[in-house]
């Protein structure tokens, strides 16, 4: 992160029942030297639109959701201030961070009939966002905040300077950026090797794609990730369990190609021993090839798939696919192999 920039946040919650959480928010964005912006410190024109927040939002840099118990009040459609914030920064292509808060915790192990309608409708919003943190034990509202912030790449933000005017190459950079959004790419994903010829063989992990999204350089990417063994898939959590005694670590330099093909090579080095097919997979240095091709070229590109090759020792070879969010990641592996997880 530069030091000559100070960035922002927009925080989306039920301001009366989620102050604790919020206060925690805002007390880690600020050791990011990120401003926290939320519709309590503002007066929304008397004119009641939407396009106040609008431009609130349009000022962040990034969009932090809490959800708590309560949906909340509506507008004139029946939709929450929360979710249409929500929707708006998706729309937008925001890093985006939902947070599961206790009390919603709560309520998602409750039988429906234990509920009221306002609760039901907040899991029902939940359950469309598709992937959010879960406060709880192992993660605190700090934790999960600052995992967040570590991944994001400051250097695509806008933030705020002194400068008052912004310099055509600036300009020219933020119009590059906007053209050629598909193959932004970097951050943290999630990923599923697959084996065509042994259906038991799953590995699953994640993999953080080093991008300098720049004209002359964002062909060029880093990769390195984590990939471990299935454990069970968890009912009440619906997540995916990997098994961290069994695992290995890649990395690798690839090219990114203008047809959105991407290919390089990758060292792993593994920590456990099991089959693939007819191959006993021993533990130690692995070499080969990764050859991906990105699959959505439209403003978000939220899934990349394609081929990995292990070239020596043992040659293998599988398919591997890599999602934005752990639970697009869990649903499609649940399709493909549902049959034959655990479940627990």
């Amino acid at each position: 992160m530069t030091d000559k920039k100070i960035y922002s946040a927009f925080i989306s919650s039920n301001f009366q029942s989620l102050r604790d959480e919020r206060n925690r928010v805002i007390s880690n964005l600020l050791d990011f030297r990120i401003l926290p912006i939320g519709m309590e410190h503002f007066t929304v024109s008397t004119s009641g639109e939407f396009s106040d927040i609008e431009a609130l939002i349009d000022d962040s840099d990034f969009f932090i959701l809490l959800l708590g118990a309560r949906y909340g009040s509506c507008d004139s459609e029946g939709i929450s201030w929360t979710e249409r914030e929500y929707r708006y920064a998706r729309a937008k292509k925001m890093p985006i961070l939902t947070i599961i808060c206790d009390e919603l915790a709560l309520n998602l192990r409750k039988k429906a009939e234990e509920l009221d309608s306002d609760a039901l409708k907040q899991i029902e919003f939940s359950n469309r966002i598709g992937f959010a943190r879960e406060v709880n034990d192992e993660f605190s509202i700090d934790t999960i905040v600052k995992q967040f912030l570590n991944t994001q790449n400051f250097s695509k933000c806008i933030g705020w300077t002194r400068i008052e005017d912004v310099s055509k190459d600036e300009q020219a950079l933020a119009e590059w950026r906007k053209k050629n959004s598909a193959f932004d790419i970097g951050g943290c994903w999630h990923h599923i090797h697959l084996s065509e010829d042994d259906e038991k063989y799953i590995r699953v992990g994640t993999v953080v794609i080093e991008q300098d999204f720049t004209p002359n350089n964002y062909a060029k990417l880093k990769m390195h990730g984590e990939n471990y063994s299935v454990l069970y898939y968890d009912t009440q959590k619906n997540d995916i369990r990997e098994n961290i005694m069994q695992g290995s670590k890649f990395t690798g330099e690839y090219t990114l190609n203008e047809n959105g093909t991407i290919f390089g090579i990758f060292n792993s080095i593994r920590t456990f021993n099991g089959q693939f097919g007819t191959q006993t997979v021993g533990g130690g240095t692995r070499r080969g090839i990764h050859d991906f091709t990105v699959n959505a070229f439209s403003e978000v590109t939220e899934f990349i798939s394609g081929d990995f090759h292990d070239e020596a020792p043992s040659p293998k070879l599988g398919k591997i696919f890599l999602f934005r969010t752990r639970q697009a990641r869990n649903e499609f592996l649940l399709d493909l192999r549902g049959h034959i997880i655990e479940k627990r």
